[in-house]
């Protein structure tokens, strides 16, 4: 405990160079995704409680996202959260996996910053992550992260719905269940809406790992999504998906996870007044091909598997 009260603290003062600014007043632009798209909105604070399900040949997985959201603190602050529960059920061996992955962190909004002519969105971000696995009552791979980091954002006229571009980079302070230490992330976000309903986002990442099985670890992520939106009416849209996640340590071939999926889905979602909404998605058949090698270890599957989630959102 002392370890942790020790490291917020320093995190805290790495910090306050970038929190010692005069407010800013204007109020943040929010938004929602609704059915793909998003949808402005002049309330300043959310809350999301949804349910997934996600049934395949050889395994069952159910996610519970008991909270998704943020509240404003003041004019210049965020807190924003996400906590998750998932469940892994076995059908062959009856092996279940429970797992808690969790996020609580404030942000400070900044003064845009001008970056060789073009302005940029600036946020500093102060929080915590925590995971925890469990499999066959082995936990080794939990931890906690504490971290602060720094956001640049901007929204480019690239597509007809333009383009939306954000680079974040975070120090990490792990608590680990093996082993203590630290990690440095890098990572470019963009979500371009081509036009006539297309969309295509991507994720990059870069991680240095030196916490529980990682020693001097370096691990890279792309993870990408494409995807066509039809809306049949204000309630009900058609919208056939393809997702493409790949995850490789120290530029090995013997140590990567690739995860792939391709199908059609049905997003729905109703208005109960204007605060509150019920929303939803159904993806009947997708087919998914899941493969990863690790020292000691061979996995790949391919499957027909059932995808369907239900949740409701609040916005105030």
């Amino acid at each position: 405990m002392k370890k942790i009260i020790k490291s917020l603290f320093y995190l805290f003062c790495i910090s306050t160079l970038s929190f010692a600014e005069e407010e800013i007043e204007s109020p943040r632009d929010r938004g929602i995704d609704k059915m793909n798209f998003y949808v402005p909105t002049n309330k300043q604070n959310r809350y999301s409680n949804f349910t997934e399900f996600d049934l395949r040949k050889d395994k069952n997985i159910y996610k519970w996202t008991m909270a998704d959201g943020y509240q404003t603190l003041g004019n210049s602050w965020d807190i924003q959260y996400k906590i998750e529960r998932e469940y892994h059920v076995e059908k062959k061996t009856k092996a279940k996996s429970h797992i808690w992955d969790n996020e609580i962190y404030f942000l400070r909004y900044h003064e845009p910053k001008n970056f060789f002519g073009k302005i940029f969105q600036h946020k500093t971000v102060l929080g915590i992550k925590h995971y925890e696995g469990e499999y066959s009552g082995n936990r080794d791979n939990q931890y906690y992260k504490f971290y602060v980091g720094q956001k640049f954002s901007k929204f480019l006229t690239l597509g007809m719905g333009g383009t939306y571009l954000e680079f974040e980079t975070d120090i990490n302070k792990v608590f680990g269940r093996k082993k203590d230490g630290y990690s440095l992330l890098t990572s470019v976000k963009g979500t371009s809406n081509i036009g006539y309903g297309l969309q295509f986002s991507n994720v990059l990442e870069y991680e240095y790992l030196n916490y529980n099985q990682y020693n001097n670890a370096h691990k890279t992520k792309w993870e990408t999504v494409l995807r066509w939106t039809y809306e049949l009416n204000e309630n009900v849209a058609f919208s056939p998906e393809a997702t493409f996640k790949i995850e490789k340590y120290n530029n090995s071939k013997e140590d990567y996870l690739i995860e792939s999926s391709t199908g059609p889905y049905i997003l729905f979602t109703k208005n109960i007044n204007d605060d509150f909404r019920i929303y939803g998605k159904v993806g009947i058949p997708i087919f998914r091909k899941d493969e990863s090698k690790a020292k000691g270890y061979r996995y790949s599957k391919s499957q027909v598997s059932t995808y369907s989630k239900i949740g409701f959102e609040y916005i105030f």
